[in-house]
Order: C-alpha cells, then sequence, then structure tokens
C-alpha cells in the first residue's frame, strides 16, 4: 500500500496523540436549520425535533408530534443527513407533573473518497484504488419531563416557572478508509427553566459523556459539551412572535469556549426569519442566516446558512412534518394522589342512621335573562 493510504488512515487515527483533539468530529456539527440560522444559540429553546443535540429537556415543550430530515450541502465531500423524530407521550411521568417526550434520531456522515495506490518493486504504479475516506453513524434516544413547577408573586402579578428534566444516551460507530472501525457509547443530560408568563427561559445540558472510539490501539475521547444559554420569547404569536437567545459552550477535552447568540421573527406564525452570530470560533465564526416556512401548521421548510470555513459556507436544510398535537392542558396533566378507600360495604352501612332525612324542598325557577334588543340570539 502506498504511503499516502498510510498517511491518509494513520494521519486520522494518530490525531489522539493531540490531547486538545477528540474523536467524532460530527457531534460537534450544528444541527437543524432554526438552530443553525440562530448561530446555535439553542439550549434555552430546543422545542423541535433537532432540540436533543442543544439540550435533551427541551422536546418536553412539545405539543405536537415532529419527523424532520435535515440535509447539510456545500459541505465540500462531507455529506450529512440527520433523520429525528420527537413527540408528546401520554404518560405523565416519573415525577407525576405531566409533559412527558420521547426523542429519537439517526445521524449519517460521508467524508467523500481517498485514493490508494499500490506500486511495484520498480517504482511503477501496479493498481489505483478509491475507498471512502470515511463515515459516521450517530443513533439517539431521549426522554424529558417535567418535574416541577414554581409559583411567584410579584408586585401582585403572578407567574409560573415550569422545570424540565431531560436524558439521552446515544451509540456512535465510526469508519476509516474502510479498514478502522471504532464504536461507543455516550449520554447526554439537559435541564431547561421556563416561565410561559414572562418569556423567560433558560437551559444547561452536558453532551456527549463517556464513551471513546478506538481504530487500532489509542483511544480518543468524545468531545464532552456543557453548554448554557437564556431566551426570550414574546409577541402576539397570531400576529408576530420573536425568539432571542444567547449561548456559551465549553469543550471538555479541546479547553476551548464559544458564545452563540441568535433572533427568530416570525409574521402570521407562517414566515420566519433568524439571524445569529458565532464568536470565538477560530474555523467557523461569523454570520449565520436563515428563514423559515409553516404551511397549515403541519409541514415546515426551514433553511440556514453559515459562514464558516470548516463545512464550506454549508447551505442547511430542514423539512419537518408535524402532526397529532395535543393541548397543553391534557400534556400538563399529573397524576392522581392515590386515595385508599373503604370497601363498598362498609360506606354504605349505616348510611341512613348518620344522614338525617330531608324533606323536598321546591326549588324556584329560574328566571329567564332578557336579551338586549337588536342583537342575535347566537352570540351568547
Amino acid at each position: 500500500m502506498l504511503a499516502t493510504a498510510a498517511l491518509a488512515g494513520g494521519g486520522l487515527v494518530a490525531r489522539g496523540a493531540d490531547p486538545a483533539t477528540t474523536a467524532a468530529p460530527v457531534l460537534q456539527v450544528p444541527l437543524g436549520a432554526r438552530a443553525l440560522g440562530m448561530g446555535g444559540a439553542f439550549t434555552a429553546v430546543a422545542s423541535d425535533s433537532s432540540g436533543p443535540s442543544y439540550n435533551p429537556a427541551g422536546i418536553a415543550r412539545l405539543t405536537a408530534h415532529e419527523a424532520g430530515l435535515t440535509y447539510i450541502a456545500g459541505a465540500g465531500d462531507t455529506k450529512l443527513q440527520h433523520l429525528a423524530y420527537a413527540g408528546p407521550t401520554p404518560l405523565t411521568g416519573i415525577s407525576g407533573n405531566g409533559y412527558t417526550s420521547f426523542g429519537a434520531s439517526v445521524l449519517l456522515s460521508q467524508s467523500g473518497t481517498i485514493e490508494i495506490n499500490r506500486l511495484k518493486a520498480d517504482g511503477s504504479l501496479q493498481s489505483s484504488q478509491t475507498l471512502s475516506a470515511g463515515s459516521d453513524m450517530v443513533a439517539s434516544f431521549d426522554y424529558a419531563e417535567r418535574v416541577g413547577m414554581t409559583p411567584i408573586d410579584v408586585q401582585g402579578a403572578s407567574y409560573g416557572i415550569d422545570h424540565y428534566v431531560g436524558l439521552g444516551g446515544k451509540y456512535v460507530r465510526s469508519t476509516l478508509v474502510e479498514s478502522y472501525k471504532a464504536s461507543t457509547f455516550a449520554g447526554d443530560v439537559g435541564y431547561l427553566v421556563h416561565s410561559p408568563e414572562a418569556g423567560w427561559s433558560f437551559g444547561a445540558s452536558a453532551l456527549n459523556l463517556g464513551g471513546k472510539l478506538r481504530y487500532i490501539e489509542k483511544a480518543d475521547p468524545l468531545p464532552a459539551t456543557f453548554r448554557g444559554g437564556f431566551a426570550w420569547q414574546g409577541g402576539v404569536p397570531s400576529v408576530h412572535s420573536f425568539v432571542g437567545g444567547l449561548d456559551g459552550d465549553y469543550v471538555l477535552d479541546e479547553k476551548a469556549w464559544h458564545v452563540n447568540a441568535g433572533f427568530e421573527y416570525f409574521w402570521l406564525k407562517s414566515y420566519g426569519l433568524r439571524l445569529g452570530y458565532q464568536f470565538k470560533r477560530a474555523d467557523q465564526a461569523g454570520l449565520t442566516a436563515g428563514f423559515g416556512l409553516r404551511w397549515r401548521g403541519r409541514i415546515l421548510f426551514d433553511y440556514a446558512w453559515s459562514l464558516g470555513d470548516t463545512l464550506g459556507k454549508a447551505h442547511r436544510i430542514t423539512l419537518t412534518y408535524r402532526f397529532g398535537g395535543v393541548a397543553p392542558s391534557v400534556r400538563g396533566r399529573q397524576r392522581r394522589p392515590f386515595i385508599e378507600e373503604a370497601p363498598e360495604r362498609d360506606r354504605t352501612k349505616g348510611l341512613d342512621d348518620k344522614q338525617p332525612a330531608s324533606e323536598d324542598v321546591p326549588r324556584p325557577r329560574a328566571v329567564p335573562r332578557e336579551r338586549p334588543l337588536g342583537v342575535p340570539g347566537w352570540i351568547y
């Protein structure tokens, strides 16, 4: 095998010698066109099928089922597809406070091709072969629920604060030059607090915890990432709505931190614009932009573009189908407390002795309320 193939394969494997480098860089790629359009400031929002990539607790706020497909184009030879589902469940949850949700996703990545040349003893070309440079597959499962509610009264105004917790597990499999394979497991955990009346929310998450990829000898750690951020949502949803977010994240083994800021505006629940900026990123800092279209609240189309070098000014497209809406009153249904009751015969025994007989008292007739003249009766 020619030295170029060995360098290509061995170079990718040997990168673990650098303590600031982690395996499976695909885990650091921002997913979801909506989130990227907001600059990745999505930790305190995370309310769509791509939300677990930022904060698994966010999907607890979903009031409908979502199935989404994200495709990343224009990233050089690299191609990425992300198929995700998230939606509510009828369970009241472990804590009994409702708002339970389940999510699952599959992320596929292909890193182009590489040419391998074999030489004869005299240095002439013996054969040539084109192989896949590398591929990754990440399968994830997530669960979230509301764990508590905190009422707060401020200057005569009452605010409710909901607390959500989410957990996730993922299986990572990576292949290099069709010869080196490695796989591992990792976990995610997230927390989100939200006040519907005030519109503020705070989120924090720890992603890609545990697990290392071992191709030959040395094992490379996954990019364990800690995220935190604030968001605010306001406006009149039927006319226009605003979402603004500010995020920060820290990649543990790489000892690198970043800041993201973003904004979203929607008009008539159908037409949206997004802007964001990614700070302190040596390879992909810069402006992000995007837009969203909603058709009858069921079919969602989102597009995002990032001014970054790593993915060559990549374009993201997310197509989502939303179905099976659940009313918030049903989502917030809590578990009924268990009350031990006596057998039927014990409850009815001696009932006549305990309760005095009452005579039938005639009730006054209800007097019909007169309606003002000239007003149609169907208004009442």
